[in-house]
C-alpha cells in the first residue's frame, strides 16, 4: 500500500536555498591544483573567516523566515570548498532555532555513507526541535561524497535502498528489533527518540537526469526534486513519475514535483545582472578534476549518463551565464522581471515546491538579504497567485 504524505498542493511553495560557499578561493588557487573537489587542499580553509560566512547564512536564512518564504531547504557536501556544509542536520538545527514557521527541507541526507539508525535519531531530534516542520530528503549523494567515504561506486544505490528502508522501520516499527541486512548489521535496533510527524515526516527525493530516481520516488509516492535540468528533460521525467504513480496505484499532484533553479532580485534589473554573475563562481568550478572524480565508473546507470549528455551546447564548453538566462536556469532581475520568469517556471512545469539557490557564489550578503526581502514581500505572494492544475 502507498502511503501519501504529501498534501494536495493549489499553489507553489517556494525554498530559499544557500550552498554556504566558502568564498575565499580564486581561480589562480584552484588552477595549481585543477581539481575543486576531493583533491583541493583543505590548507585554504581559514576558520575565522567561516565563522564570519557561517553567520552572514544564519542571518539570510532568519530574514527568509521573517519575510514570508514559505520555506529552506539545506543539504550536504564533503570535500568541496563550494558547500561548507558536511552535515545537513546540524545545519537543520541552527535553521530549527533561528526561525520559527519556515518548513525545514533537509536535501538531504546522503544516507549511504551514513548510519542508518543515527540518522533516523538524528531527524526525529530535529522534527521535534522543530515541532513537526521537518522534511526529511534522502539522497545519493555525489559520486565525491561516495569516493571519500571509501565506497564501491557500484554498491551506492543498493546501498541508498537498504539504508532508506531501515530509517522508515525505525519511525515507524515499535523497537528492540535486531537487524542483518547485506551492507547494514544492528544486534538491537531501538532510537528513543521518534518523529512528531506521523508516520514520519514527508520525504522528499531528488534527481537530475536519472529515470531510475524518478521510478524509485514514485513507487514510494514521495515527492520528486528536479536539481534543475532543462525544461524539455524535466517534462520528460516529470511524465515518468506520472506514469509510474499510476502503474504503482496512486495519482500524483503537483505536491509530487519540485524543480530548483538559480534566483536572484534587485531592486532594478541593471544591478541583478551584475550581482548575478556571481552565481558563475561555483558553476565554473564544480566539475573541475577528473571525470573518475564526478562519473566514476558504476556510479550511474547508461541511461542517465545518456539523458545527462543531452545538452544544447557541444561537450567540453560550459553553458555561459547569458545561456543559463536564456533557460530560465538563473532567474535574475528586479521584482517584476523575476516574478515573470518564475511565474512562466511554474506555468510550463506546475511544480509543488520552487526551491531557489539564492546565494552560491561571492555575492555581496547585503545584497544577498535585499534580494530575500524582495522574494519575499514581492516576489513570493505574486507566485502564490497561481492557480496549479492537477495531474492527468
Amino acid at each position: 500500500m502507498v502511503v501519501k504524505l504529501n498534501p494536495p498542493r493549489d499553489s507553489v511553495e517556494v525554498y530559499f536555498h544557500s550552498q554556504q560557499p566558502y568564498v575565499h578561493v580564486s581561480d589562480q588557487d584552484l588552477d595549481r591544483y585543477g581539481a575543486g573537489r576531493l583533491l583541493f587542499p583543505n590548507t585554504y580553509f581559514d576558520p575565522h573567516k567561516a565563522h564570519d560566512l557561517y553567520n552572514q547564512y544564519h542571518e539570510q536564512y532568519a530574514l527568509a523566515d521573517e519575510v514570508g518564504i514559505d520555506g529552506i531547504m539545506t543539504n550536504e557536501h564533503h570535500s568541496y570548498y563550494g558547500n561548507m556544509k558536511p552535515s545537513a542536520n546540524l545545519d537543520a538545527a541552527v535553521i530549527s532555532k533561528i526561525t520559527n514557521r519556515v518548513k525545514i527541507a533537509i536535501l538531504g541526507n546522503i544516507i549511504p555513507i551514513g548510519d542508518p539508525v543515527r540518522l533516523a535519531e538524528e531527524i526525529a531530534m530535529l522534527d521535534c526541535y522543530s515541532g513537526g516542520r521537518i522534511i526529511s530528503g534522502f539522497v545519493r549523494g555525489g559520486a565525491v561524497e561516495t569516493l571519500q567515504a571509501g565506497i564501491n561506486p557500484t554498491e551506492n544505490r543498493e546501498r541508498f535502498e537498504e539504508a532508506h528502508d531501515l530509517i522508515i522501520r525505525c519511525w515507524t516499527e515499535p523497537g528492540p528489533f535486531r537487524y542483518e541486512g547485506k551492507h547494514y548489521h544492528y544486534r538491537a535496533v531501538n532510537p528513543w527518540v521518534l518523529p512528531m510527524q506521523k508516520p514520519h515526516p514527508p520525504v522528499w527525493f531528488p534527481g537530475n537526469s536519472s529515470p531510475e530516481s524518478v521510478r524509485w520516488a514514485a513507487s514510494h509516492a514521495y515527492a520528486y526534486m528536479n536539481l534543475g535540468a532543462l525544461i524539455d528533460l524535466t517534462m520528460e521525467l516529470k511524465q515518468v513519475y506520472i506514469d509510474t504513480a499510476h502503474e504503482v496505484g496512486f495519482k500524483p499532484g503537483p505536491e509530487h514535483f519540485g524543480y530548483q533553479l538559480r534566483a536572484l532580485v534587485a531592486d532594478t534589473d541593471e544591478k541583478a545582472q551584475e550581482l548575478g554573475r556571481g552565481f558563475m563562481w561555483t558553476i565554473g568550478h564544480r566539475q573541475r578534476g577528473p571525470r573518475e572524480h564526478n562519473d566514476p565508473p558504476g556510479y550511474q546507470s547508461r541511461v542517465a549518463r545518456t539523458m545527462q549528455a543531452r545538452r544544447p551546447v557541444g561537450p567540453g564548453r560550459a553553458l555561459t551565464y547569458e545561456e543559463q538566462q536564456e533557460m530560465n536556469a538563473i532567474v535574475v532581475g528586479s521584482p517584476e522581471t523575476v516574478t515573470r520568469k518564475l511565474a512562466n517556471t511554474v506555468e510550463k512545469l506546475n511544480p509543488g515546491y520552487l526551491i531557489l539557490i539564492g546565494v552560491d557564489g561571492p555575492i555581496p550578503h547585503k545584497d544577498v538579504m535585499r534580494s530575500i526581502e524582495l522574494l519575499g514581500k514581492e516576489v513570493v505572494p505574486a507566485l502564490h497567485e497561481i492557480e496549479l492544475q492537477l495531474y492527468e
